[in-house]
């Protein structure tokens, strides 16, 4: 991981796109879990038991490596702990107690604005007309997507939003911190680090709210499945995106989070997934083009692609015939 002050490179390679599409499939599926584990043990309980089995797995993999990266920064650790795992999922896991699941999603997609916002002002970056209109564009398609969604406006909601934005707003400290701070540090390190830090700031909240009863055979499997595959393998792919590119950049995923929600709604509720979705997708398409500063291919190259793409599948056929 580059030292916070060099610079990051401006555009994400194919691999890191197809990471960041990775997280947005992964995290979109968290808020499922969310729905099915936190009314039965608590919000708590449920961002308790996430951090301490991804930490837990992180840690039989990276060992010493990350208690000695720990050991020489622990305040720092402690702050990313917090501010990335211990507090938005627990603001997460409490606005899913009121909210859809599509709309808390939808919260998530803000990430990318409060984090612009805060690296201009932190780090001084200036942000280019073209982000500027790709993170606006992004957050309208999510808006665009999940606007008009039933839901009865109350204290309650009110709430449960402000807790979504709260959630978002300290994943944009957070990763600013990170290329602040903890540059150096290697991505599964700095996964496995935060994560058991965040157990540690959490567990003595959470037995203040009391022992959570047993949970069921769903709640238990959406805790696992949330934390080895939405948390600690999600993490260190998220840290290595952070080391490569900026915090705006990488958390551009979470323009992908509500579509991938909905997605999942589909599949595994039965949710309606109308044309609404695919024009919702050309839009965040559109909007990562922006904010990534992705290589648009000409129109010549893309004939010419398409052209060696048509032959060779000609070519194949006609072996295949013959």
């Amino acid at each position: 991981m580059p030292s916070p002050t060099t610079s990051s490179p401006s555009r994400v390679s194919p691999t890191d796109l197809a990471l960041l599409v990775y997280l947005g499939a992964v995290w979109g599926a968290a808020f499922l879990f969310f729905r099915v584990a936190s009314p039965e043990i608590g919000p708590l309980w449920t961002a308790e038991i996430r951090v301490a089995i991804a930490g837990l797995v992180l840690a039989l993999v990276s060992g010493r490596s990350a208690l000695a990266a720990a050991r020489r920064q622990p305040v720092a650790f402690l702050v990313v702990g917090a501010t990335f795992s211990a507090i938005p999922f627990s603001l997460l896991a409490f606005a899913t107690l009121s909210l859809p699941a599509s709309l808390a999603s939808l919260l998530m997609a803000t990430t990318p604005l409060f984090t612009a916002l805060v690296s201009a002002a932190w780090l001084r970056q200036r942000l280019a007309p073209t982000v500027v209109a790709g993170l606006v564009l992004g957050f309208g398609a999510v808006v665009f997507l999940l606007g008009g969604s039933p839901i009865e406006i109350g204290p309650g909601t009110v709430v449960a939003v402000a807790a979504g934005l709260g959630a978002a707003a300290s994943y944009a400290v957070a990763g600013t911190f990170v290329r602040r701070r903890l540059g150096d540090v290697a991505p599964l390190d700095l996964a496995t680090g935060q994560l058991v830090a965040a157990a540690l700031l959490l567990l003595p909240i959470s037995l203040l709210s009391g022992i959570p009863p047993m949970p069921s055979p769903a709640a238990a499997g959406s805790l696992a499945t949330m934390g080895v595959v939405s948390t600690a393998i999600a993490w260190p792919v998220y840290f290595r995106i952070l080391s490569r590119t900026t915090a705006t950049a990488a958390s551009s995923s979470t323009f992908l989070v509500p579509m991938f929600g909905i997605v999942w709604g589909g599949l595994i509720l039965g949710e309606h997934v109308g044309p609404e979705l695919l024009a919702g997708f050309a839009l965040v398409i559109v909007s990562l083009v922006l904010v990534l500063r992705l290589p648009v291919p000409r129109p010549a190259a893309v004939r010419v692609s398409i052209g060696r793409v048509v032959g060779r599948s000609t070519a194949a056929i006609a072996a295949l015939i013959g």
